[in-house]
Order: structure tokens, then sequence, then C-alpha cells
């Protein structure tokens, strides 16, 4: 059994810092975060802790860590400690207007092409992301008999939870994966 991990890097931050917020008291809920804008700019996690947890503690079965995200400056040091902590990057270029594009569609073409490509029956998928948008991805490793965890917040998409094998909820481990 191997584990192959994808991360939306923007998707899990965003959504961190409004759960932060909601765990410092800044906002009642997530919702109320959401709606007034309320984030933990202070915020960040550790990512090799991430890959620890995300790999469900076995990192010598992880066969690729694959962290997404808009390119940085040239003198941003942020990609350099994901590296360090066992993902490979992928960064994308930000689009005229500065805003962050072929993120989502790079992460699904990533999970296809390691899907038909590297993966084996037995294998797990840790897709840490939490929009709808996924699902297809979710039901077609389920008719390739590979075995699907989502990993997020849990104010994740209902549907993306109920489409994956198991939810693993980041709000849980909140504490293990903050970055201090």
């Amino acid at each position: 059994m191997s584990y192959y991990i994808f991360v939306d890097n923007s998707n899990v931050w965003i959504e961190g810092k409004f759960y932060s917020a909601v765990k410092k008291g800044y906002a009642a809920n997530i919702y109320d975060a959401h709606e007034k804008g309320i984030q933990d700019n202070s915020w960040t996690f550790d990512f090799g802790k991430l890959l620890f947890e995300l790999s469900g503690n076995q990192i010598s079965s992880v066969k690729a860590a694959i962290l997404f995200g808009s390119k940085p400056t040239d003198k941003d040091s942020l990609w350099d400690a994901m590296r360090q902590a066992g993902f490979t990057v992928q960064n994308i270029d930000r689009n005229i207007a500065n805003k962050e594009k072929k993120i989502d569609t790079g992460i699904v073409a990533a999970i296809l092409e390691t899907l038909y490509t590297k993966s084996s029956s037995g294998d797990i998928f840790v897709l840490a992301m939490g929009d709808s948008d996924y699902v297809p991805v979710l039901e077609k490793l389920s008719k390739m008999n590979v075995k699907s965890v989502v990993a997020f917040w849990d104010n994740a998409s209902g549907e993306l939870k109920k489409s994956a094998d198991e939810f693993l909820s980041l709000n849980s481990i909140y504490d293990k994966i903050t970055y201090i």
C-alpha cells in the first residue's frame, strides 16, 4: 500500500485562517467568519507535520506528495520549505489580473496521470481540498478500486465528503499541523 497525496495549498491555508479565527474567538462560527471576512492572518501550517498526518503517520509509504499553488516571487522561501518537508511543488503562474488560475485542473490532471500510470490496487489517494469540483475525480478513483481520503476543514463540501471513502477533518488535527 502506497500513499499519493495531493494538496491545494491556497485552499487549505485560506480555510485554515478562517477556522483559526473561529478557534481563537474572533468569529462565532465558520459561517460568521466567512460572511464577515474574519481570518487569523497569523495562522499557517507546518508542511512536514501536514504530510505526516495525511499519510496516516506512515511517511515511508508516501510514493508522491504534490502541493499545488501559484508561483511565488523569486525571493519566496516558503516553497523551499515545502520541498524540504517532502512535497513536490507544482507552481502555476497567476493570470494577468494576478488571480490564481489552473490550480484545480492541474490537480485533476496530476491525480488522473498518477492513477493511470503509477498507482496499484490497494493504494490510497489523499486529497487535501474542499470543493465539490473534485467529486468526479473521486468517482473515477472509486471505479478503479483505489481508496480515497478527503482531508479538509469540516466546512468542506458535503458532496465531496460523501464521495470519498474516508474524511479526515483538519479541524481535529489543527493543533498538530499549526506552525509554531
